[in-house]
């Protein structure tokens, strides 16, 4: 369980990495050297787990679909999509090690997503430039926390919700006395914390997942208590939400400048889907005898042609995009995002059932040179998307199955009480909000500081999965 400490903390900060090759994924290798000294148990356990067998399945089709994309485009190498796809099986290898040592021990799994929370905490005193607080206050400056301020802003979202929910637990099972106050303290604290980081990470998506998923939640809580179980108190609730006031009103200047512009996005969304079609038909050229092609002219071009042809020079950003003002720097980045996702659609369309390779995604943004002012992209931020083009659709879903897999076991252990109903929706939404998040940037599997800290929540859902099948097997 060291190494898996080891990894919770150093999973969303680069405090490890001033020490030279070290990464937070090695936690995972140690409890793996130590799953060795453990006999046969875990891997007799771990292979008869249906979503480890369906992730087996998956490891082979993807390996596969590398050698058939290498072989398809002759411009993309095996060796490059088999790292692409080493990456998205390394987090289903740290989902089923972690998964296991904390099935054996499952009072440790909130004890590791309270360590998920002060390697994030920590993180935050490190790198916080404090002079600099008014600035970022105002929204003039997006702070950096060692990671990307999109995956801070989801794991703040997740960190959020989780003090919340310790709050709430305090507050209804901890004994009265002094120590109940400053446990509630400390709590309130981090909550606060964790809403800050949220709030300067400056993500909309990751806003979002946090206004939807807490309250849902919540309410799903509430209707599935049982008749039984004592009524969800409300004042850590409410003193939860007064903070949260209170810092909203107090970082007006942010939300006051990521949503200046917003008022242009749904007319621009409305008018791409439903102009969209008309535009091209009036672009069309009319209709007649076709003229022969010139020598050396390609029809039916092959698919490599996708990647091997480019216009011949970048443009530059436009200054407006299906409506939206670029000037306005919100409105810059969500008229990038829709070029992208417009991108991926159409060659989503190409090759719908085979995809494209997960590592052939950043060349063909990089060939379709689209007009981002200079700004260079390596995915279609939408993990969805990047797994429908790279994949197509067999192979996503494929993902998505290991993934249902997953939620179907933390579903079934609430089901059987393995796991209670305030726990079963505390990893509901820390899920709710990584799948929210997700619709808005590519957080699952591309970067080893998005792999650590999901690896511990989807590790998680496999514990109690092992769990379950251990009771049902002794009776």
């Amino acid at each position: 369980m060291a190494g898996v400490a080891f990894q919770a903390f150093f999973a969303i900060n680069d405090l490890g990495r001033h020490v030279p090759n070290m990464h937070p994924e090695y936690g995972t290798f140690v409890a793996l050297l130590a799953m060795a000294f453990a006999g046969s148990r875990p891997w007799r356990e771990l292979a008869a787990h249906p979503a480890v067998r369906l992730l087996g399945v998956l490891a082979v089709v993807l390996i596969v679909h590398a050698a058939y994309i290498a072989w398809l485009l002759p411009e993309v190498r095996w060796s490059n999509q088999l790292t692409v796809v080493a990456k998205l099986l390394r987090l289903g290898f740290q989902t089923c090690v972690i998964g296991w040592w904390m099935s054996v021990n499952p009072r440790a799994i909130p004890k590791l997503l309270g360590v998920l929370i002060l390697g994030l905490l920590a993180a935050v005193l490190y790198h916080m430039p404090w002079s600099a607080m008014p600035a970022i206050w105002s929204g003039e400056m997006r702070p950096w926390f060692g990671i990307s301020q999109n995956l801070s802003g989801m794991i703040a979202a997740v960190g959020g919700w989780l003090t919340l929910c310790l709050l709430i637990g305090i507050w209804r099972d901890y004994p009265r006395g002094s120590r109940r106050i400053w446990l509630l303290v400390l709590a309130l604290l981090a909550f606060a914390g964790c809403f800050c980081v949220l709030l300067f990470s400056q993500s909309r998506g990751a806003w979002l997942s946090f206004i939807v998923a807490v309250p849902l939640a919540i309410i799903g809580y509430a209707f599935t208590r049982g008749p039984r179980r004592r009524p969800l108190p409300w004042q850590p609730i409410v003193l939860a939400l007064l903070v949260c006031l209170i810092l909203l009103t107090a970082a007006h200047r942010i939300f006051a400048l990521r949503f200046d512009g917003a008022n242009q996005l749904v007319p621009a969304w409305v008018e791409s889907l439903l102009e969209g079609k008309s535009a091209s038909d009036a672009n069309a050229v009319p209709a007649g005898p076709a003229p022969a092609p010139a020598p050396g002219s390609t029809i039916d071009a092959p698919a490599s042609d996708a990647i091997a042809q480019a216009p011949a020079d970048p443009r530059a950003l436009p200054r407006d995009i299906d409506g939206l003002d670029t000037t306005i720097p919100g409105n810059k980045a969500v008229g990038i995002r829709m070029m992208l996702y417009r991108e991926g659609v159409e060659r989503f369309l190409e090759r719908p059932l085979f995809g494209w390779g997960l590592d052939t995604i950043p060349l063909l943004i990089q060939r379709a040179q689209l007009p981002t002012g200079g700004e260079q992209f390596v995915h279609l931020h939408n993990a969805y998307l990047d797994a429908l083009v790279g994949l197509g659709v067999i192979g996503a879903a494929l993902l998505f199955a290991v993934f249902a897999m997953l939620m179907r076991e933390l579903w079934l252990a609430w089901r059987t009480g393995i796991v209670s109903t305030a726990s079963f929706w505390g990893l509901a939404g820390c899920v709710g909000i990584v799948l929210i998040a997700n619709n808005f940037d590519s957080l699952l599997w591309r970067f080893e500081y998005v792999r650590a800290p999901l690896g511990l929540l989807f590790g998680c859902c496999m514990a109690y999965g092992l769990i379950r099948e251990r009771r049902a097997r002794e009776g």
